[in-house]
């Protein structure tokens, strides 16, 4: 694809996600038509380095502001917001704003009200809004089509991992937790859970002024369990989740990409057969960057990746995440944050 037909791809906020998306955009953009045209960044140094990673193929300010500088054949058609999470929902504003479509790391914003204004940006601006939540991809490869019996079920979740001060600004609940929350959600437009009963969460502040450990707990109208566990004071990382209905049991391994399911199928207690898939095609990161960009360039749902999703539980218009999709994902954080009780540290 010719480069003078590429999305030109503003990267706002050159730290540890907004630097893997210049690699990332970098190494596949030959093959989706895109290219990161703008860096943006505050620090000199920082921003220096990732353009010269870019062998001058690309511009570099320091604000938003300073955007009518850089040269025509430059001035970006969309925009990557890597910023800090306390700054998301202003830096994706002014993005949309400026008529860009917008690619937002997670959180999108810091509660409900905070997505439908963005939404009602991207509208009025007729501008692409989409979040950065990755393990949306990893949970529609491994999922597939299969389908179980969902009478009672349980979900245990737990996310853990070792404390990392750039995101000291934020709690663990929209750090971490949100993925699992995310995935919940997605998980009930397809297969439509019985309504939130009562929600309880209890958590903990002991290496930021935020919430570093928080456990949440959503006890839905018709008996089913639904249990949260987020950590960022691990010494390790895990991504797991155990899921157990009324004839079936599942482990999902986020990290090691692996679904393990137990289906029953004898009258015996321990009747069941073990059926694994594994997610080895493709990665996240770059999953979202093509959609978004094959998204931008109006091709997206009559692309292969749509297709494939068609063919799934997953469709497109579920899958994808926008201010839509993830809208209930941030109002079940705001009953969870709503509820909290702060345990002394």
């Amino acid at each position: 694809m010719a480069a003078n037909n590429d999305v030109r791809i503003m990267v706002v906020g050159a730290g540890h996600m907004g630097a893997n998306h210049i690699k990332k955009i970098s190494s596949i953009g030959a093959k989706i038509g895109a290219r990161v045209s703008v860096i943006v960044d505050p620090d000199e140094l920082r921003l220096a380095s990732q353009l010269k990673e870019l062998n001058g193929k690309a511009e570099g300010i320091s604000n938003l502001g300073q955007l009518g500088q850089v040269s025509k054949e430059n001035q970006p058609e969309a925009a990557v917001v890597a910023v800090p999470s306390s700054i998301h929902v202003e830096t994706a504003m002014a993005c949309l704003k400026k008529g860009l479509h917008c690619l937002v790391e997670k959180p999108l914003g810091f509660s409900a009200l905070d997505v439908k204004d963005l939404e009602k940006q991207s509208e009025q601006s007729h501008r692409i809004l989409q979040v950065g939540l990755l393990e949306r991809w990893a949970l529609a490869n491994l999922w597939g089509s299969w389908k179980p019996q969902l009478e009672k079920f349980t979900i245990q979740s737990v996310r853990c991992g070792p404390f990392v001060p750039r995101v000291a600004d934020t709690d663990v609940v929209h750090d971490l937790m949100i993925h699992d929350i995310d995935l919940f959600v997605l998980l009930d437009s397809v297969f439509h859970f019985a309504p939130i009963k009562r929600v309880r969460s209890w958590g903990r502040k002991l290496r930021s002024n935020n919430l570093d450990i928080a456990v949440a707990s959503l006890d839905l109208a018709d008996g089913s369990m639904i249990k949260f566990f987020a950590s960022r004071l691990s010494a390790e990382s895990y991504r797991n989740w155990e899921l157990t209905g009324p004839s079936w049991h599942a482990s999902i391994d986020y990290m090691r990409r692996s679904l393990k399911r137990f289906e029953k199928v004898g009258r015996q207690t321990n009747a069941f057969e073990a059926k694994e898939n594994h997610w080895t095609q493709g990665d996240p990161l770059g999953l979202e960057v093509e959609t978004f960009v094959k998204r931008v360039r109006g091709e997206f749902e009559n692309s292969p990746m749509a297709g494939d999703l068609k063919k799934t539980s997953f469709s497109p218009d579920k899958l994808v995440p926008s201010a839509q999709t993830v809208l209930r994902t941030h109002e079940i954080i705001d009953e969870i944050l709503g509820s909290m009780e702060t345990l002394d540290s």
